[in-house]
């Protein structure tokens, strides 16, 4: 059995949950489920980020201490995922006793290895981002985030010798043991390491109480940020000593752009000052605007996903989200949008397939279909599964979607061009074999949407009468074409109804 360890960014309790961290999260749902629909075990991470001054500010300002603040705003992430069926192995939150404890024992380490020096920091610092930024980030002089100005902030503190591993990971880039993707984004990486000095790195902030105190120090606290980044080993269990779980290192970590350039210094940098492996493959996917904007509170056009989810189903968005562009680059969205792909692809496309060849089944109550197995059929069968898996494994997620869609529009010739409806009046025995092959056919969809939409592929299986079956095979088993008995065949709900 393969393992697979994947992992999302830990989100920022102080944001609500948006559409954007939906979409990382999605993304990484379906890849956990493909992948334990191939049999490998799967250990897929998530959670939330919940120290800094910020998150104290917050609390102040809504009247709680940090601590109610971070486990009210943690269970709203909890709550979304739930709404959108998000599979995770493990909710990692940065106040967890295991992971501060995990934590202070790795930045001791490194305190004793001489990776971390007491020094002076001055620099330009957005209390919204909790980071520094250099002049040359800033645009108009201000945080392109937050579009705020930076305070200039001189403070004693702890500093992580980053300096020391420019060279080492531009050789580790170009070896490809550090893994970048897509390649635009590698390429961006290497240019800023070929341009741009790494800076030693502050790890601690003295004016920030809302973090986990530096063992050698405690009038420090840690800098955000490396206490977030070591969640993706103490989120397996890790107790910050020498020896990593298993399952590491990560094969995959997803995230979007914004935050590639600290997962590509200040986190393979760490990794090696503490003699861990590195991920496999980093990957950062765009942003996307909606009706042309950037997602802002101000503009009004922060979309909620489980607002979203109430109004496409939580199937629905889960498609829509991941169809309508490629991911690894910047897209556009909309409701509009959104209703249209909605009403075409799931409505006229999954839905209408389902119910037509269901209709066409039920027709006579017949239980005896009877397997005739197309050699070229099957063959087409194959290809679109040979097309499914490719996209999937290279994260071509609207790739995967016209896959799942060109053969829905497969099937629905084949019915054109055999027209059951006739055979039915003409051969019985005829009209047995092709509904047979049709409602073959839906239980082959249905194990294509799963990693995508797995409340509808249910759905299928349980119309089809196969549910409890189906849930006990593998891939490569469900692949197999024909083998399968369909005598409790029934027409369900309409999957998609129209908006």
């Amino acid at each position: 059995m393969s393992k697979f360890y994947l992992t999302t960014p830990i989100y920022y309790v102080n944001d609500q949950p948006h559409l954007g961290h939906a979409y990382t999260t999605i993304a990484a749902d379906v890849l956990a489920r493909y992948y334990r629909m191939k049999g490998d075990q799967v250990f897929f991470l998530t959670g939330t980020d919940e120290h800094g001054a910020k998150i104290a500010e917050s609390a102040e300002k809504n009247k709680k201490t940090p601590q109610e603040w971070c486990d009210e705003m943690s269970a709203r992430f909890k709550l979304a995922w739930d709404v959108l069926n998000i599979s995770y192995d493990n909710f990692i939150r940065t106040t967890d006793q295991n992971h501060e404890q995990a934590v202070k024992k790795a930045i001791t380490r490194l305190y004793q290895k001489g990776w971390i020096k007491k020094g002076l920091y001055e620099g330009l610092y957005c209390v919204g981002c909790e980071r520094y930024y250099t002049t040359k980030e800033l645009i108009d002089g201000r945080c392109p985030d937050h579009q705020r100005v930076p305070e200039r902030v001189s403070e004693e503190c702890y500093l992580f010798k980053l300096s020391a591993f420019q060279k080492p990971l531009l050789r580790l880039i170009d070896e490809k043991t550090l893994v970048i993707e897509p390649e635009k984004r590698k390429n961006e990486v290497v240019g800023f390491l070929k341009t741009e000095k790494l800076e030693d790195v502050s790890i601690s902030r003295k004016r920030v109480q809302w973090g986990i105190p530096l063992p050698w120090d405690g009038s420090q606290t840690l800098y955000v940020w490396i206490d977030a980044f070591l969640n993706y080993l103490t989120g397996l269990g890790w107790d910050g000593e020498e020896r990593v779980p298993e399952l590491w290192p990560a094969d995959l970590q997803l995230m979007a752009k914004d935050i590639l350039r600290v997962h590509s210094t200040i986190w393979p940098a760490l990794l090696l000052a503490l003699e861990v492996p590195l991920p496999k493959k980093i990957f950062a996917h765009g942003f996307f605007t909606v009706n042309g904007q950037k997602m802002s509170k101000s503009l009004g056009n922060v979309l909620d996903p489980i607002e979203q989810a109430k109004n496409f189903s939580s199937d629905g968005l889960r498609w829509l989200l991941l169809s309508s562009f490629p991911f690894g680059v910047d897209g556009d969205v909309s409701l509009e949008k959104f209703y249209e792909k909605y009403k075409a692809d799931l409505a006229n496309g999954i839905g209408n397939l389902v119910a037509r060849v269901l209709a066409l089944a039920t027709k006579l109550q017949l239980t005896n279909y009877k397997l005739k197995k197309e050699r070229e059929w099957v063959k087409k069968i194959e290809r679109v599964w040979r097309g499914y898996q490719r996209a999937m494994e290279k994260l071509a997620f609207e790739e995967v979607a016209k896959e799942i869609l060109n053969f829905i529009a497969l099937v629905d010739r084949e019915i054109n061009k055999k027209e059951p409806w006739r055979l039915l009046k003409t051969n019985l025995v005829e009209f047995q074999k092709v509904i047979y092959n049709l409602l073959e056919s839906l239980r082959q969809l249905a194990w294509l949407i799963q990693p995508l939409m797995p409340e509808t592929a249910d759905k299928i299986f349980d119309q089809l009468g196969i549910l409890s079956s189906e849930k006990k095979k593998n891939l490569e088993e469900a692949k197999e074409w024909g083998g399968v008995e369909f005598d409790k065949i029934k027409k369900g709900e309409i999957l998609f109804p129209r908006l």
